[in-house]
This record gives structure tokens, C-alpha cells and sequence, in this order.
């Protein structure tokens, strides 16, 4: 349901944008995914000065329409991919046609000769859907932009793991797919994953509160969106146009399938279980059997005609379900305690659940006229946190729903085309514990002497501590109008586009709010923590966070113009600008007692600092907000430009480059710290049969409270919690910060030879104003300099004292930079049914730098802008994925995706100097034998065989086999850092402790189409 601030914010900006909608008389092709035919009408060797081009989708009956120029030249644009018959009409009559294939977001050549010569950039035939098209694929070549297309065919053939299209987006070069048995990350031009935009039929998946780039992808063993559903979809890394928004590393574009002229459908499943798969080096050095394990995922799809040539509809289901299951058992296996405990002791279900629905309706009442209206509904749940010493009562269960609508409508007209788009969002994320309102219990033991706050935990049994509720709604707008008429100096195709987006975040966090009893397992009373193994010695709960609901409403307006100048030279000239009106908190007033209690800091000598000491970068000024001092960023201008130069006209050889800057946006979950964190403090109060009573009592672990069955109780804890001090943290956001900004550069050329597209790209990318919490609290200014990249002196830590308000201080910095470099290398022979096999290869060569912290925060740092440079931890100098398919005798067909990369680095703490240096991502590991003597620290190839049997004639069905790892290679992570002394050395340094997922994993598979 739409809430009731955002339905009201949209009205207002609907009728704004209705109006504009008036004023242009129209807008345009989509900004994401639709695609583009142009060329040359000639008879011979003479150009056409007039008549019209008609592109007819072969599978709907759909129509496009433009006009030939009076240079004979021709543009349509706003096409949806698939394939078309193509013909061109002259003013007397004469006619041409052919029949090509469009990719998603492309922009093909194709020229029409009435005397019979058809020229068109080389390509293939292709799989769209179930129809095998004869056309070929026109090749894009006349484009600045360094992007990657995968196709229906790819989707449906190569093995995967799991039935997320996003994982074929380690097929582009720079980018790289890192999956875990929790989560699968993609991550671009040696930036992290939250600098990712996917869109999909224009509308934007892009995450506004939490981490993982993508909306649902965070602590996921799901999917996003079901594979089902996308047609084809196109990953650019390098100097995407004016129209793409909110990203500085990467696009994903990707089309949703539509119903055609004929009834088509699949029911497809996939299996595997633990017999399937095979054990790594540790656990078979452990003799450990693999935990229990089955995998089920299946789903159907059907599309077909409601009204012939005029309106079809599409829908699709996936479910997957992992059967896991976890072994419980006590930290300390005596029999008193199994016996005790022997209720809990056992292996449980964990069970993993995803229901993925999607719907499409597309309707063209009239040549000129469509309408596509498409709707989603992911929900997941997850059951995690249970094993080892923690009972299943301890289980929390993550759910994920997410609810999307995207109405679409295009209208072309004479010499432009308009799409004006809504499209409609709300992703929750609800990590809860399963028995919130049971209190925990932690029995413990002490192996040494009594530690108040560690001990072993021999069972956790009761609710665990936390739960939150996270809400990302947005409402968004979206017109877009080309002009594809307009000539000077050359041709013009203009684009013009504008957007609003009503967001709205709500934040409910509750950390530690269920209260947890600790137990001394000691059966003497004597020495036990309480002096009664039955009783608790300690209680810790949380505090809990205000709810935070904020509305942000988000702009953006660009201008890109396609500018042909001559037959072999083209421009493409952009602007575009992005304007977020509350994305740092513009009304937030810095709370009196945080101010006061900064101020004493500096004036104290806490912690050994010297009075009146704050580090030299820091300015109060900068960080105190009154509530109208604080403006939102204004000049996210961002100027692209790129080229193309086709150097013989044939399109066999293309010169390209380009230049750009990218805004993208700063987390909503940063803004929040400020907000809430001031709040986020657990209490703890120890109990005891001899201590004090409570008023009396501190309730310290060195003066207990004389211990209450009351405590048992909200109404008898809660006053005395309520005691007892506590502190939160103070977050400040400096008040005019900037959004992350990257500016791209490349240099390129693509080369044709016979039947091989290749390309060779050379990659610059410079990335300033990344966000990072640091601390306040230091103690004095550097008194080590930084040993190239190892990080010098941070100038200690000095806690504020006990009178002060907060535990710490910590403010935002954006002085965090990346830099990449890199060379990608792009050989492609596409598949066709008539050749029978097709082979791609990406090769990426690139060093990525950066300073300050991995993630959010920067611990070791003075400042983030006087901390070393050094490596990306993603900072893989060579990497290879490639790609195949190939026909085989008796209907076989085998398909596999090899991946070798030379190793990510890792971090190492070195202490072989005369002073300790932290150098992050610094070492890299062995690497091993695979074709080229040690080369890769990464090997990785997976298989995927299938048989296709014809079923008289309705349809067919595919079995198959997928062996993912299938040599099972150990890909080594969890590398020992730690160097030892010069005097000393770690003779473990650089060994692994883990294995990266998967190890070699057998998976069955069919699929019946018809």
C-alpha cells in the first residue's frame, strides 16, 4: 500500500509532470532499455531523398515507424528488442526489407537498398524467447560506450547455480560476481557494491537505504527478480549516456519478456542436494560430513495473444527452497551438561523460502501507441543464527518482500517519440528474532578465572536480542521525449528527459531489546558468579532506537544529443543533473547536550589528551546543524560526451572514447546514524544472592544487586536498568557534504575479422567524496608517518570521561578517493544455430587503489585524507570469463562458463619492522597451474550438458546437467596476514583457512517449452 505522505507528494508531482507532458507534446524512448535502428535508404549508389522506414515486431505484430531524411538517412527509435522485419518505402514506391534482430539498450546499422543490396553491421541469428529468429543480430559498433549484452539464449543455456540473471554480469570485463551461500555481490570499476544501478524496463532497482546496490540483494540466498522473466539484459561499465542515473561504476539494463501472436510457455525445475556436492580441502581434513542440504527450484511462464496484433499478456512464477538443516550441540560436552541440556542437542531445519511472481500486460491500440503495464512480488523468508551453542529457540528469520508496478506509455509520433512512465516500489527488509518476546538465556562456564563479561558458552537457549524493520517506498515519474528529425550539420537524434521520485524511509531498529540472562554453570555456591547456579549474574538489554520516517524526494533532467556528422564520425554530447532534496538530514538539529558534550571533550584531559586538543582536520562548525544551515547538494552537474569514428565507413574498424562524470548517492542507513545512534547503548546489571539491594547496589560486577524473582519481570527490571547510566554514540554529518562523483575516461577500438567482433578498451576512472565514518576522539596528532601502504600513527584513542553524555564521537568524512586503470578486451563470435557453437572472452588487466577503510568506517585512520594509498580489495590484476556453447551429435548441446583470475589481495599486519604497520589488501595468494604455469589464484569452471527432445508437436524438452567447479578447485580465502617479528617470522603466513563458494556442485535440471 502506498503511504499516505508519499500518495500525496506523488499527486502534486503528477500534475506537474502532466503539465510538462503538455507543454513538450510528447516524450520519449526509454531511457534503459528500448533500442535504436538507423541507416541509409539508397537505390545503388544514390541516396533517397524521402519516405518512411516501418520496423514490425515478427512476433506481436507491434509497428514502428520514422522518416528518410533528405540525406537518405533514417533513425527509429524506442524499439523493443526482438526481431523485426524492416522495410523502407520510397517516395515512388520502391521498396526493401530485411529481417534483423535487436539486442536491448543497442543501437544497430542497417541500410535498405530498393535496388536490392542490403548492408547491415555483421551479426548473427538469434533465440528471442522460443522463436528462433533467421535474422541476424545486428553488431553495435558505432557507440562510445563499453557494454556487454547477454541474451535470452545465454540465460536460458549457461549453468548457473542458482537462477539469478545477475550472475552473468561477470561475463562484462571490470565487472566481477563475488556469491556466497548468503549473498551475491556485484561490484565494477574497483568500487564497491553500493556504486551499482540496475534497471529494469527503465525502472531503477537501485537499494536508497541498505547496502548491496541493488534493492533485496543484502543477506539474500534469493533473487531479485525472476529469471523467467527478463529477456535479455546489457551491462555497461564505461561512458553510459546522460539518461542512466545514480551510478558511478556500472548499468545493468535488462527487458522483461512479453506475450506474442502465438501461445508460448515453459515449466522448468532444478535439484541438487548434499550428495551432490562435493566436500573442500578443510573439511576433508576434518573428516567432516557436509551439513543436510536439498535445493528445489522451479517455476512456469506462459504468454500468448488476448487480441491478435494488439494486446498480449506475459507471467511467470519461481519458487526456490533450500532444505538446510543446523547441528546444535554444547559448547562443553560433559555428561551432566548433555543430560541437562539434552532437550536442545539436535540437528534442526533452517529452512530457506522465495516466491517470485511477475505479470506484463502489453497493449498497442494504434500504429504509434503502446502500453505496457507490468507488476512484481517478491517474498522471501530465512531462517538463520542457529547451530553450535545456539538453540534453534535462538532462530531469527529474515524476511525480504518486495512489490513493484511499472506502466508504461509510448507514443510516436511525426519526428519524435514519447514514453512517459510511473513506476512503483516498496522493499522491506525484516531480520527478526523468531522468539522476540521470550526472554535469552546464556549458560556459561569459566575455563580460567570468573570474566564478568566472556566465559564459554556452553548453551544459548530463549529469543534472541534484535530486530528491524526497514522500509524503502518510492513513487517515480518518468518522461523522456527524442527528436529524431533534426538536421544541422549533420543528422540529430536529441533526447530530453525528466524525473521525479517521492521516496519515502522508514527505519525501525531495535538492537539487544529482548532481555538476556547469563548463567554460571558452577554448581558450587561457594565460587559460582551468583552464588546459585540457578540464579543470573548478569542481564544486559538493549535501548531501544527512535523510529525514523523520513521523505526525500528526488530530480533529474538531462539533454543527450546523438549527433551523426558524417557517415563515419559521430558525437554524443550529454548533460545531465540530479537533485535529492533531504539525503543529509536538511532539517536535523544537533542535540544540546551532543554539542555540550563535544565541547567538554576538548576541553577535558581525557584519556591523557592535552586540554583543549581536537584533531587538526576538525572544525565544530562543519558538523553542528541548527536545522536550517544545512543545504542539499545542488550541482550534481554532470557533462558526457563520446565519439565514434568508423575509419573505411564498412564498420569493420571503429575508433570510440569518451569522457564523463557520475553522481551517485549516499545510503539512507548514514543519515540514520546521526538521527538514532545516540540512542544505541546496551545496560548491564550483575545480580548476586549476597548483594546489595537495588538503590543501593551500582549493579557493577563488583557490587551486584541482591537478586529478585521480580527481575524476571519487565515491571521489576526496568526500574532497575532504568538505574543504571549508559551512553549511546555520537554520529555528526558534516553539513554540506558532496555525493560520491566519479569521472570516466576511455579510448577504444573494435575490430571486425570475418566472423569475430573484437574490441579493445582503455579505462580511466578517478573517485572522490566517498562516504566514511571516522573517530573524533584522538589523542594527540600523528607521531608515525605512513610506510608507503601501511598506515602510519592514528593518533590513539581517547574515551571521553565519566561525566560525558556519549561513549565516542564520530563524524562523517568524504575525502575517500579511487583511482582504476585498466585495459579490457572484448572476442566474441556469437552463437547461430547455422554455425553451431560460439565462444566469448572478456579479459580485464587493471590496478585499483584507494585510501582510507574497506567498508564504511576507517578505525585506523587519522584522517581519511592522510591515509595511504594502496590496493582495492578488489584488485584483481587479471582476470578471464569466457563463454560458450556448442552443438553436439543426437540433439546434445554443452555449454560452459570458465573463470581464472589472478587472486584478490589480502591484508596483512606487519610487525617485522621497528614499529607495527596495518597494510590492507597488500599480499596476494599463490597461485596455481591452469593451462599457463602459475597464473591464477582463481580457477573456475563450470559445464552445463543438455539433451533436447522434440515432443511430437507440442513442444520440446530439455534435460540437463549442470557440474558447476566442475575439477572441484579449491579457491582459497581467509589468508593469514600476520607476518610475525624479523627475529620471528609466521611461518602460516598467506595460508588460507577457507574455501569460497561453491566447491564442485552437481545440479539437475529440465525444461519443457512449447
Amino acid at each position: 500500500m502506498i503511504s499516505t505522505t508519499l500518495r500525496n507528494r506523488a499527486l502534486c508531482a503528477a500534475s506537474a509532470l502532466a503539465m510538462a507532458t503538455l507543454l513538450s507534446a510528447g516524450t520519449a524512448s526509454a531511457q534503459a532499455t528500448t533500442s535504436t535502428v538507423r541507416g541509409v535508404v539508397s537505390d545503388g549508389q544514390t541516396r533517397e531523398l524521402g519516405g518512411t522506414v516501418v520496423a514490425r515486431e515478427q512476433s506481436t505484430g507491434f509497428t514502428y515507424r520514422g522518416r528518410v531524411n533528405a540525406d537518405g538517412s533514417y533513425v527509429i527509435v524506442g524499439i523493443r528488442p526482438g526481431s523485426y522485419e524492416i522495410t523502407a518505402t520510397t517516395t515512388d514506391g520502391q521498396t526493401a526489407s530485411d529481417v534483423v534482430t535487436l539486442g536491448v539498450a543497442q543501437t544497430g546499422n542497417l541500410d535498405l537498398d530498393v535496388g536490392g543490396q542490403v548492408s547491415a553491421d555483421a551479426g548473427e541469428g538469434t533465440a528471442v524467447g522460443d522463436i528462433v529468429v533467421t535474422g541476424r543480430r545486428l553488431a553495435e559498433v558505432r557507440t562510445p560506450e563499453n557494454a556487454t549484452n547477454v541474451t535470452t539464449q545465454q540465460i536460458q543455456t549457461l549453468p548457473q547455480i542458482n537462477r539469478n540473471f545477475l550472475n552473468f554480469a561477470a561475463l562484462a570485463p571490470g565487472v566481477r560476481v563475488s556469491q556466497n551461500e548468503t549473498e551475491v555481490t556485484i561490484t565494477a570499476g574497483g568500487q564497491r557494491a553500493e556504486l551499482i544501478n540496475a534497471f529494469i524496463d527503465g525502472a531503477s532497482l537501485k537499494s536508497n537505504v541498505i547496502g548491496g546496490g541493488i534493492a533485496g540483494q543484502d543477506d539474500s540466498r534469493g533473487n531479485p527478480f525472476p529469471q523467467a522473466a527478463i529477456g535479455e539484459f546489457r551491462i555497461i561499465t564505461q561512458n553510459f549516456k546522460a539518461e542512466y542515473e545514480q551510478a558511478s561504476s556500472a548499468i545493468i539494463t535488462a527487458v522483461t519478456r512479453s506475450g506474442t501472436n502465438e501461445f508460448h510457455g515453459e515449466i522448468f525445475g532444478q535439484y541438487r542436494d548434499q550428495s551432490f556436492i562435493s566436500r573442500d580441502v578443510f573439511t576433508r581434513r576434518a573428516q567432516r560430513e557436509l551439513p543436510e542440504l536439498e535445493v528445489q527450484q522451479y517455476g512456469a511462464a506462459l504468454g500468448g495473444p488476448i487480441i491478435q496484433d494488439r494486446l498480449h499478456f506475459f507471467g511467470s512464477y519461481e519458487h526456490k527452497q533450500e532444505n538446510r538443516a543446523a547441528a546444535v550441540n554444547l559448547g562443553r560436552q560433559t555428561p551432566a551438561y548433555l543430560t541437562q541440556f539434552a532437550q536442545y542437542i539436535g540437528t534442526f531445519a533452517t529452512p530457506f523460502e522465495e516466491d517470485l511472481y511477475f505479470g506484463k500486460l502489453s497493449f498497442q491500440p494504434a500504429d504509434g501507441h503502446l502500453i505496457d503495464l507490468s507488476v512484481t512480488y517478491r517474498d522471501e523468508a530465512d531462517t538463520t543464527s542457529v547451530g553450535g551453542a545456539n538453540s534453534f529457540e535462538r532462530a531469527s528469520g529474515l524476511q525480504q518482500t518486495t512489490q513493484s508496478a511499472n506502466l508504461r506509455y509510448q507514443w510516436q509520433g511525426n519526428g519524435f517519440v514519447n514514453e512517459a512512465a510511473v513506476d512503483y516500489r516498496n522493499y522491506e527488509y525484516n531480520p527478526t528474532a523468531s522468539n522476540f518476546n521470550t526472554a535469552g538465556a546464556s549458560y556459561r562456564v569459566f575455563d580460567a578465572a570468573y570474566d564478568p563479561f566472556g566465559g564459554v558458552s556452553v548453551i544459548n537457549i530463549g529469543g534472541s536480542g534484535s530486530r528491524q524493520q526497514i522500509t524503502d517506498e518510492t513513487l517515480t515519474f518518468r518522461n523522456d521525449l527524442t527528436f529524431t528529425d533534426f538536421e544541422f550539420r549533420g543528422s540529430h537524434t536529441i533526447k530530453l528527459g525528466v524525473k521525479f521520485s517521492a521516496q519515502n524511509y522508514v527505519v525501525d531498529k531495535e538492537f539487544g531489546r529482548n532481555p538476556e540472562f547469563f548463567y554460571d554453570l558452577n554448581p558450587n555456591n561457594a565460587t559460582n558468579a551468583s552464588g546459585n547456579p540457578a540464579i543470573p549474574y548478569r542481564v544486559q538489554l538493549g535501548n531501544r532506537f527512535p523510529t525514523v520516517d523520513l521523505d526525500n524526494n528526488v530530480f533529474g533532467i538531462y539533454a543527450q544529443d546523438d549527433w551523426q556528422i558524417t557517415d563515419k564520425l559521430e558525437l554524443n554530447i550529454g548533460i545531465r543533473w540530479d537533485y535529492e532534496d533531504n539525503a543529509n538530514n536538511v532539517e536535523y538539529v544537533t542535540p544540546a547536550d551532543m554539542r555540550t558534550g563535544l565541547n567538554q571533550w576538548i576541553a577535558s584531559t581525557d584519556g591523557g589528551k592535552a586540554a583543549g586538543y581536537v584533531p587538526s582536520w576538525f572544525n565544530a562548525n562543519d558538523y553542528f546543524s541548527t536545522g536550517s544551515n544545512r543545504e542539499a547538494f545542488k550541482d550534481a552537474y554532470q557533462p558526457r560526451i563520446g565519439f565514434s569514428y568508423d575509419v573505411f565507413g564498412d564498420r569493420e574498424t571503429v575508433i570510440f572514447g569518451g569522457a564523463g562524470r557520475y553522481y551517485d548517492r549516499v545510503n539512507f542507513n548514514f543519515a540514520f546514524d546521526e538521527v538514532a545512534k545516540g540512542g544505541d547503548f546496551t545496560r548491564n546489571a550483575f545480580f548476586s544472592t549476597t548483594g546489595r539491594p537495588a538503590g543501593v547496589a551500582s549493579g557493577a560486577s563488583n557490587d551486584p544487586i541482591l537478586w529478585q524473582a521480580s527481575y524476571f519481570t519487565a515491571a521489576g527490571l526496568d526500574p532497575v536498568l532504568n538505574a543504571i547510566p549508559a551512553k549511546g554514540e555520537a554520529f555528526l554529518l558534516k553539513n554540506d557534504f558532496e555525493p560520491p562523483r566519479t569521472d570516466q575516461f576511455n579510448l577504444g577500438l573494435r575490430q571486425r575479422f570475418g566472423d569475430w567482433q573484437t574490441e579493445f578498451t582503455l579505462a580511466y576512472g578517478k573517485t572522490e567524496n566517498e562516504f566514511t565514518w571516522q573517530y573524533l576522539n584522538r589523542c594527540r596528532e600523528p607521531n608515525a608517518p605512513n610506510d608507503g601502504d601501511g598506515f602510519g600513527d592514528n593518533g590513539g584513542f581517547c574515551s571521553p570521561g565519566g561525566s560525558n553524555p556519549y561513549r565516542t564521537y564520530l563524524v562523517s568524512d568524504h575525502s575517500k578517493e579511487r583511482e582504476f586503470t585498466a585495459l579490457y578486451v572484448k572476442l566474441d563470435k556469437n552463437y547461430t544455430p547455422e554455425f553451431g557453437w560460439g565462444l566469448n572472452i572478456a579479459y580485464t588487466l587493471q590496478d585499483a587503489t584507494q585510501n582510507g577503510g574497506d567498508d564504511n568506517f576507517c578505525f585506523d585512520c587519522f584522517s581519511v585524507e592522510s591515509s595511504p594509498m594502496r590496493n582495492s580489495p578488489q584488485n584483481e590484476r587479471h582476470r578471464i570469463v569466457a563463454n560458450g556453447i556448442v552443438d553436439l551429435p543426437y540433439d546434445f548441446q554443452l555449454s560452459g562458463i570458465l573463470t581464472l583470475g589472478s587472486g584478490t589481495p589480502f591484508n596483512v599486519f606487519d610487525g617485522t619492522g621497528s614499529r607495527f604497520y596495518y597494510r590492507p589488501s597488500s599480499a596476494y595468494p599463490d597461485k596455481e597451474n591452469f593451462l599457463i604455469p602459475n597464473a591464477f589464484a582463481y580457477r573456475n569452471l563450470d559445464l552445463r550438458l543438455t539433451k533436447t527432445i522434440e515432443v511430437y508437436e507440442a513442444g520440446e524438452v530439455q534435460l540437463f546437467v549442470d557440474a558447476i567447479n566442475v575439477f572441484n578447485f579449491d579457491n582459497y580465502s581467509g589468508f593469514d596476514g600476520g607476518t610475525g617479528s624479523a627475529a620471528s617470522p609466521n611461518p602460516r603466513f598467506g595460508n588460507p583457512s577457507t574455501v569460497l563458494f561453491p566447491t564442485r556442485t552437481i545440479q539437475l535440471g529440465a525444461r519443457f517449452s512449447f
